[in-house]
C-alpha cells in the first residue's frame, strides 16, 4: 500500500507541474482567498499538517480533514482582519460520516464568503474616481474514506469573484491522499484548487492551484515519561507551493494535545515570496462543541489576523 501510496503522489506531483496552469507569472493568480487558510487549528499551525488533519473544519482547504472525522459536525469559521484591508471572511461546513458496503465514508459540504469595504478608485493616471464594491464566495462537496492505514479524499467546488463590475467563475476540485506509518508517523499529500477558470474583461486568469506534501510524527509525550495522564506531541513539516510561486514554502506545526480536549498549537512558514510566518493558537473541546483559536502577525498591515471556529458535533 506504502508503495501505491507513493506512486501516486508521484505521478499526481508531475501531473501537477506540468503545463500552462502551474509555472505562471506572479500576479496572473486570481481566487487567491482559496488558498487562505480559514481554520484556526490548521492557522495556528501554519497551514502544516497536511498528514494529520483532524477536525471537520479543515475541510474547506484540506480535503483529507473528511478521513478523521468520526461524529457528525457543522460549524463556522470566521477570520478577523486588520483595518484597512478586506472585510471580514466567514466560511461554514458540515461533516457527516457513514458507512457503505462496509466501507467508512465521510460526506461534505462547504460554503464561503469574503467581502471588502468600498475600495478607492484610480484612474491610469492615479486621480481618484468612484469607489466600488468587491466580493467572493464559493461553495463545496466532498467525499472521503476513513480507513485505518490509508485515506483518500476528494472535493468539487463552484466559485465565483466579483471586482466592480467584472464576475469571474471556477470550477475547481481538490483531491488527496495520506498513509499512516504505524502508530506515530503519516504522510500526506494534497493537490488543491484544480480545474477551469473564466476570463476577467478578456484576460486570462488561473486558478490557485496548489499542491502541498508533508510528514506528522506523533510523540506520546506522558508515556516516555512514564506518566499515565495522555499527553501527545504532534510535529508536522510540510512543503507548499502554488502555481505562481517561484520557490515552496516550508511549513512547520506543532500541537500539544491533552486527551482530545485541550490542544496547544504553534507555526512557523518560511514563504520565500513574501514575509515569514509566525502563528500560534489553542483548542478546546466541552462535550459536544469545539472551539479553536488562532493568531497570526503580519507586519506588512500594522496588525495580525485573527481566527474562530466554532463546531458542534452530534
Amino acid at each position: 500500500m506504502l508503495k501505491r501510496f507513493i506512486a501516486a503522489t508521484l505521478a499526481v506531483t508531475s501531473l501537477a507541474l506540468a503545463g500552462e496552469h502551474w509555472n505562471v507569472d506572479a500576479g496572473d493568480v486570481s481566487m487567491k482567498f482559496l488558498s487562505m487558510q480559514v481554520s484556526a487549528r490548521s492557522a495556528a499551525l501554519s497551514g502544516a499538517g497536511t498528514a494529520d488533519a483532524k477536525s471537520a473544519s479543515e475541510i474547506s482547504r484540506n480535503p483529507l480533514a473528511m478521513g478523521a472525522v468520526q461524529e457528525s459536525e457543522a460549524g463556522v469559521n470566521h477570520v478577523i482582519f486588520p483595518e484597512n484591508t478586506a472585510d471580514d471572511f466567514s466560511t461554514a461546513y458540515f461533516a457527516l460520516p457513514f458507512t457503505l458496503f462496509d466501507f467508512p465514508l465521510t460526506f461534505s459540504a462547504g460554503a464561503e464568503y469574503l467581502g471588502y469595504d468600498e475600495i478607492e478608485g484610480r484612474d491610469e493616471e492615479g486621480f481618484k474616481t468612484s469607489e466600488y464594491s468587491a466580493y467572493a464566495w464559493a461553495v463545496q462537496a466532498g467525499l472521503g474514506n476513513r480507513g485505518k492505514a490509508f485515506r483518500w479524499a476528494a472535493t468539487a467546488r463552484f466559485a465565483s469573484q466579483t471586482i466592480d463590475d467584472e464576475t469571474a467563475i471556477a470550477i475547481l476540485g481538490d483531491i488527496g491522499g495520506a498513509y499512516k506509518l504505524g502508530e506515530y508517523f503519516a504522510l500526506g499529500a494534497t493537490l488543491t484548487n484544480f480545474g477551469y477558470m473564466s476570463d476577467y474583461d478578456g484576460e486570462t486568469e488561473h486558478e490557485p492551484m496548489a499542491l502541498q506534501a508533508g510528514i506528522t510524527g506523533i510523540v506520546p509525550v506522558a508515556r516516555l515519561l512514564g506518566f499515565q495522564s495522555q499527553w501527545d506531541l504532534h510535529l508536522s513539516a510540510d512543503a507548499y507551493r502554488r502555481a505562481d510561486m517561484e520557490d515552496p514554502e516550508w511549513r512547520f506545526g506543532g500541537e500539544l494535545n491533552y486527551m482530545e480536549t485541550l490542544a496547544l498549537r504553534v507555526g512557523y512558514a518560511a514563504r520565500p515570496d513574501t514575509e515569514d510566518g509566525v502563528s500560534a493558537g489553542l483548542g478546546v473541546t466541552f462535550g459536544m462543541i469545539t472551539f479553536d483559536y488562532a493568531y497570526s502577525p503580519k507586519k506588512a498591515f500594522d496588525g495580525g489576523y485573527h481566527y474562530l471556529t466554532l463546531g458542534m458535533r452530534f
